[in-house]
């Protein structure tokens, strides 16, 4: 929270700190009034001696204020880490989605069938129902578009998917600053008669040119239209937590999605908060701690400055957890994850008590010399005041080390998820992708051929070319033909395999015999020559010939599994105040034989065996676990989390893979 918070305001929000101050407040209040009893009925010895208890006394209270202090501060930073935590992951998720988009939509507008049909201009009504046919091809791969259009420069539409959208022509300045611009696409969100059913569309566009040369002729304009109020459906159910608000803001603070329409409706303005802390915003006379996030980008790419914003009511910030821990004690005097403050409070009080014990002892001894049996009860009475007094501190940092740990049982388990929905969520793509590639005119044209030249083969390289440099997550993208021999790459560098036949995998094999334009294989997650010998996946299809449903050949994509799933573990790792990750925390993926998939831990290699409990290794599709283990010797709070897939990407038949991730944070 920015600034000084006041104490007594943070303890009326915090029920079971403000009721150990209550506690502590009242032992006090009681030592007194036993010490004034001593003093009335011992004047002999009780002055040297209750002064010293006194003084014992003051420290604790002294100490008790830092206790609170410290207490308020603990809650006050792990409720930041929460809020922070996911108010970046709502956007930066969202994202990494969206930078795919851009790939998508600067590919598409080079579909050399869409410049024939804006091109020849005497068969366009004859070729408008194939045309529609092949946008909705691509949406069958592509779920996450409900719309594509292409436009006239002017603005009348030529052909679209949606059958309920009434549009024909189209005055959204989006067209105008597409024509005008240099980029490869425009990003625009908000109302547009393009969608005019719609509150607001999100939609890239890019320019529909005769050819890829600089100068080329415009041809039309390309729309592809972005499922976003269904996609923000998702994210905001996988992110959801008790009473949290979650929502993406414009660059104004306007609200474009909420998980709480209700409480935050679309279109009302929130004041954002940027800065490091959490901070009290007020919105419908309702008081919130909330936190907003700018997206950290990925790969270059920022969008359209939005930021991901989650309040949550400050009456209900700090409700006691029905989960929390039983706290080890020699796991409170070593952990990570405890502050230097709250440990220095225990010893402080420990030893506060055995001077108290010391002080109770030496008036024992001189009662007995001086035969003052009235002042033996006073001095059990402040002993057990002072015993009382250190167990209170030793159940409150005892009770907040507990619901530390479930918290970061909790975060573990969900950054666990983070990390194998974001692996799902970037696989998913690579499914799209193999296919509609695919569906390459010029692919199945010339792999038709009873044999091809080197200009054929030319021809072929260049455009798998193109499409790595557009999609770079590949190595390389090669072609082969019917006897499994390759005949064309994307990557210079893997030119001396032209020639060469493929390993006779069953995936390969099995992907000459795909006759459905939806279906496709994958390799298993092992070394391959076509991957330098490492292990990662390839994707692979057939190619039909044109307008038939004959094999000619087939794709293979080689996704660069090493940098790819390390980065997503990164971004998945549990992190310090400065964002720094946690020293001695790392990630795995893994799948449900024990085999490593990718870790940033460099002591496991993929291919290693991962000898962890079986509980692991059971959970099913979806299914989220958390436990604190020992593993190779060291303690860690460890998050697992099973691959559920992502739209319809391993959730519809298409393709079996369970993926195993795993986050684990030293205690």
């Amino acid at each position: 929270m920015t600034g000084k918070y006041d104490l007594a305001k943070m303890l009326g929000l915090m029920p079971h700190v403000k009721s150990y101050n209550t506690t502590l407040s009242g032992l006090g209040q009681w030592w007194q009034k036993v010490a004034l009893v001593g003093k009335i009925n011992s004047l002999e010895i009780a002055a040297t001696l209750l002064d010293d208890m006194d003084s014992t006394r003051h420290k604790l209270e002294e100490l008790q204020h830092s206790l609170l202090d410290s207490l308020v501060h603990e809650n006050l930073r792990k409720l930041n880490q929460e809020l922070s935590a996911n108010a970046q992951v709502a956007i930066d998720i969202l994202i990494r989605n969206l930078f795919e988009r851009t790939a998508d939509v600067g590919f598409l507008a080079t579909d050399e069938d869409l410049r024939c049909f804006l091109r020849d201009t005497d068969s366009r009504a004859e070729n408008h129902a194939a045309i529609v046919a092949r946008l909705k091809e691509y949406t069958l791969k592509y779920s996450v578009y409900d719309e594509i259009i292409i436009l006239a420069p002017d603005g009348r539409v030529m052909a679209h998917l949606d059958e309920n959208n009434p549009i024909t022509h189209s005055s959204d300045p989006l067209i105008a600053r597409t024509i005008d611009t240099d980029a490869a696409y425009i990003e625009s969100f908000g109302p547009s008669d393009l969608q005019p059913r719609r509150d607001h569309a999100l939609i890239y566009a890019a320019r529909i040119t005769a050819s890829d040369g600089p100068n080329s002729s415009l041809l039309g304009i390309l729309c592809l239209c972005f499922r976003f109020d269904d996609e923000m459906a998702g994210i905001f159910a996988n992110l959801q937590k008790e009473d949290e608000i979650i929502t993406i803001l414009d660059c104004n603070g306007c609200v474009i999605a909420s998980n709480n329409p209700k409480v935050l409706p679309l279109g009302s303005s929130v004041e954002m908060v940027l800065g490091e802390q959490i901070s009290v915003v007020h919105h419908a006379d309702t008081a919130y701690f909330a936190k907003s996030a700018k997206t950290s980008g990925y790969q270059g790419f920022y969008g359209l400055a939005w930021q991901g914003h989650v309040m949550k009511p400050i009456a209900s910030a700090f409700r006691e957890r029905g989960d929390t821990q039983t706290a080890d004690t020699q796991l409170i005097s070593g952990s990570k994850f405890f502050s230097d403050a709250l440990h220095h409070i225990s010893r402080t009080a420990t030893s506060i008590i055995d001077d108290l014990i010391l002080v109770v002892l030496n008036g024992q001894i001189i009662s007995a010399k001086r035969d003052a049996k009235e002042f033996m009860p006073v001095l059990d009475e402040i002993r057990s005041i002072g015993n009382q007094t250190k167990e209170v501190f030793d159940s409150s940092i005892k009770n907040l080390y507990g619901t530390v740990i479930a918290s970061l049982l909790s975060d573990v388990q969900f950054q666990a998820f983070l990390a194998v929905d974001i692996m799902d969520r970037n696989l998913y793509e690579r499914a799209n992708d193999v296919r509609w590639w695919a569906l390459t005119t010029k692919f199945r044209q010339l792999m038709a051929k009873p044999s091809l030249d080197d200009r054929d083969r030319q021809t072929l390289s260049a455009i798998l070319a193109y499409i790595n440099n557009l999609y770079t997550v590949y190595t390389n993208l090669f072609l082969f033909n019917t006897q499994g021999e390759i005949i064309a790459v994307s990557n210079p560098a893997e030119a001396r395999s032209i020639g060469s036949r493929l390993p006779l995998d069953a995936q390969f094999n099995a992907a000459l015999k795909v006759h459905d334009s939806q279906k496709y294989e994958v390799s298993p997650f092992e070394a391959t020559p076509l991957y330098t010998d490492r292990h990662s996946y390839i994707y692979l299809t057939s190619i039909l010939k044109q307008g038939s449903n004959q094999v000619v050949g087939g794709i293979g994509i080689v996704f660069d599994s090493e940098p790819q799933f390390h980065a997503m573990l990164i971004d998945a790792l549990p992190r310090n105040n400065n964002g720094e990750i946690i020293e001695g925390a790392f990630g795995i993926f893994a799948d449900c034989d024990g085999r490593v998939i990718a870790s940033t831990n460099p002591h496991f290699s993929p291919g290693d065996a991962l000898e962890l409990d079986k509980e692991f290794y059971a959970l099913k599709s979806g299914e989220r676990s958390s436990s604190i283990s020992t593993f190779q010797g060291n303690r860690y709070a460890i998050g697992a989390a099973m691959s559920q897939g992502y739209r319809e990407y391993k959730t519809s038949g298409d393709y079996h893979n369970d993926v195993l991730s795993l986050v684990f944070a030293p205690i």
